[in-house]
């Protein structure tokens, strides 16, 4: 699993920690999005450390707040059980160097590939387990904006690409982040921890971390398909909370068709001629 200094590395932002409970796959729904708080211009930086278990969990939504007008930014590392997801950048320029001076064609070679690859899909090189789609709350919906999945060249595409590159210009406004798993890599019985990070403008004060903890249907391996009709505090609902609720309205239906049919039967008894 991935941790706080991992993905922060030398920071000296001030730092907040909260734990987010997930949801299995029936109720990740963008009502029941984990709340990354708010993002704002060289203000704040907003890391979700999470993963994607084996178990009926297929699929990660998260929603902040942008309180700026600016450039936005999101950067996606991915990993599984064996390892890390680690910066490496130091180890990755010492082997280049070795490369370029023991192999130059080769290095050649190789830069041009990782150039092209990375062109056809800028999560290849960090992610390239998941993708991500971004959403932004218009009208009172959710609607896409971006998409790694997309076609290239289409608009959500090229929206997609801009907010990976930390080009995009965002407006004020509620954003999703939707993050599934790349089912071209045959990662369906795969466990992927990932860490997203979420940025806008050169530097920050504050480093929120939100670090996932699993679900009680992953640790359960099960599935259970629970109407979410009322969330608690935390904005979920338990399933023994659901099935309280769900008896209650039943009962209060039952009670509610009892009266009114006495309320009828004594109402036709008094008009009744007979």
């Amino acid at each position: 699993m991935v941790t706080i200094s991992e993905v922060l590395g030398e920071s000296s932002a001030k730092t907040w920690e909260k734990t987010l409970t997930d949801m299995n796959n029936v109720d990740e729904t963008f009502a029941n999005a984990r709340d990354l708080g708010y993002t704002r211009l060289n203000y704040s930086r907003i890391t979700a450390i999470g993963k994607l278990s084996k178990y009926y969990d297929s699929v990660d939504i998260y929603k902040t707040q942008v309180q700026s007008n600016g450039k936005l930014g999101v950067s996606l590392r991915d990993g599984t059980e064996d390892e890390n997801v680690l910066d490496l950048s130091k180890y990755e320029e010492a082997l280049n160097k070795l490369k370029q001076q023991t192999d130059p064609e080769g290095y050649e070679k190789e830069q041009a590939e990782k150039k092209a690859k990375e062109e056809e899909n800028l999560l290849s090189l960090t992610a390239e387990k998941l993708n991500i789609q971004v959403y932004m709350t218009k009208g009172g919906k959710q609607v896409l904006i971006g998409d790694s999945t997309a076609e290239k060249g289409s608009k959500i595409r090229e929206a997609m690409d801009e907010i990976l590159k930390g080009e995009y210009r965002a407006q004020k406004g509620d954003y999703y982040f939707k993050i599934t798993r790349n089912e071209d890599t045959t990662t369906k019985n795969e466990e992927i921890s990932y860490a997203m990070q979420i940025t806008m403008g050169d530097h920050f004060k504050h480093d929120y971390v939100m670090t996932e903890k699993i679900s009680e249907d992953s640790t359960n391996k099960k599935e259970s398909r629970v109407p979410l009709t009322q969330t608690s505090s935390g904005g979920s609902l338990s399933a023994v909370n659901a099935l309280e609720i769900q008896a209650t309205r039943y009962q209060a239906t039952a009670q509610m068709l009892q009266v009114g049919y006495l309320n009828m039967a004594d109402i036709y008894s008094k008009n009744s001629k007979y």
